[in-house]
């Protein structure tokens, strides 16, 4: 900074004009043997003024300030007639008393008070960081120091610049974030909208993330943060992930139970980039795709069919294809029973008796169940008839009690359900026990085996390695 000869007056007639009678003691201006000697010629001791330098009410501060915002700085003292304030940014001089030295910065200004001013500098650079010096212009100069920050907004670039990184099933993957302004530094946080990261972690930390043979599941926006406290917000950028893969579909239900002149849907969910052509197909054959019952609402696929009647029933196939592969799923519709659910526990209580009691959900009534059972491992089955007994909500009841069965035996038991459609297929086999069978078979439909069967059984196991230990 170059200064011309009334700025260095200016600098320097403050010090000048009050540097001696007030930045000195008595002791500095009068020796003692002069004082003393004029008062033994007779002469009368005469009371010297000291004025000390002013102390500081202002604390020195560390200010952290945004770009664009106002910083303000005090330096107030206890006491300021006679002396001269001087602020001064690191070793450059800002203002003397009143005067501003730069009057091209108009963003500098002074808020006098008594027995001081506040320096005030609006709309913030970043370049107005630093120390800020306030002195007082003493023999001895006295100074107040501030140390000031400019916080910088976070600036982000991505790679890849353009936000979509499309890459293969199988093929590995690499996000960047990169901060290329800001102050503080930040930290950068990785997040996906509104998803769990595929690790399963909620966020994670760094300016890279990599993935090794992506899937679909690591398809998705993810978000990059930074926060240095700039704002009330961290700034933020986001990156498309795509893997492209084949079509994999999804079925909500592998079965539905109707009845005629009811209205169902067929719902199947489809994951494909790039986006894949669905088309249904009715027991092998296609469904008119511009029947205004298919719809579509993001990778929800639905076929809704109202009025069921006989030429309904049958399997429905969800199919889907691009250029990467295909995939489908089948539902069946059909107005026959609900498979049955046993009920009755797995072991009898007798020797040669057993009560097997299970229900069906049906939407036509069903009107009689057929029962087959054989012993395990035997290859004929036995066949009996009951008649079903409605209960509520389209729910039927159906026993049966079996006689002459073989002692410590295992047997197997199929329930097949008959209504206006006909039989229904025969369920999963169900296992049970007569009484002396060693082992538990199984547990009923809804509910587990209860715990007298398996302290039954573990009394078997151990009256067994005792006989075993009392032999040898």
């Amino acid at each position: 900074m170059s200064w011309n000869k009334g700025q260095c007056l200016l600098v320097l007639l403050p010090a000048l004009v009050f540097a001696i009678p007030y930045g000195s003691k008595v002791d500095e201006l009068y020796s003692n043997d002069d004082y003393d000697k004029e008062y033994e010629n007779g002469g009368d001791k005469e009371e010297v003024a000291v004025m000390g330098t002013p102390e500081f009410i202002s604390e020195p501060k560390k200010a952290m300030v945004n770009v664009g915002d106002t910083l303000r700085l005090p330096c107030i003292v206890d006491r300021l007639e006679g002396f001269v304030l001087l602020w001064k940014k690191n070793t450059d001089i800002i203002t003397v008393g009143s005067q501003i030295i730069n009057k091209a910065d108009s963003r500098i200004k002074l808020e006098e008070e008594q027995n001081g001013n506040y320096l005030v500098i609006s709309l913030a650079e970043e370049a107005d960081g630093g120390e800020y010096v306030c002195q007082i212009s003493a023999y001895k100069p006295t100074e107040l120091k501030h140390s000031v920050e400019i916080r910088v907004e976070p600036v982000i670039k991505l790679t890849p610049e353009s936000g979509l990184l499309t890459v293969k099933e199988g093929d590995s993957a690499t996000l960047q974030c990169d901060i290329t302004a800001g102050n503080p530094t930040p930290e950068i946080i990785w997040r996906r909208r509104e998803r769990m990261m595929p690790n399963g972690e909620e966020e994670i930390a760094g300016s890279i993330i990599s993935f090794n043979q992506v899937n679909r599941h690591h398809s998705g926006h993810y978000i990059c943060s930074a926060d240095n406290g700039f704002g009330p917000q961290a700034v933020t950028a986001e990156i498309k992930l795509d893997v492209q893969h084949k079509p994999t579909v999804e079925q909500e239900q592998t079965f539905i139970h109707t009845g005629a002149g009811d209205q169902t849907e067929v719902v199947c969910v489809v994951h494909a980039s790039p986006h894949a052509k669905v088309t249904w197909l009715h027991n092998g054959q296609p469904i008119d795709t511009g029947n205004s019952l298919v719809n579509q609402r993001g990778n929800k696929h639905t076929l809704m069919l109202v009025d069921i009647n006989d030429e309904s029933f049958g399997k429905y196939t969800c199919k889907a294809k691009n250029e990467l592969g295909e995939d489908e799923r089948t539902t069946e519709i059909s107005g026959k029973a609900h498979e049955a659910t046993i009920k009755s526990e797995s072991q009898s209580s007798h020797a040669s008796q057993y009560k097997l009691e299970w229900t069906a959900k049906s939407k036509s009534p069903i009107t009689v169940f057929k029962i087959q059972y054989k012993l395990k491992n035997d290859a004929t089955w036995k066949e009996s008839k009951v008649a079903a007994s409605s209960l509520e909500d389209n729910f039927y009841v159906g026993h049966h009690e079996f006689k002459n069965l073989k002692s410590a035996a295992i047997y197997e038991v199929r329930i097949a359900s008959e209504n206006q459609f006909g039989y229904n297929s025969y369920g999963k086999e169900f296992e049970f026990a007569t009484k002396g069978a060693v082992y538990p078979v199984q547990s009923p439909s809804v509910s587990s085996a209860p715990s007298s069967l398996w302290k039954s059984s573990a009394l078997v196991v151990v009256s067994v390695l005792t006989l075993f230990v009392a032999m040898a």
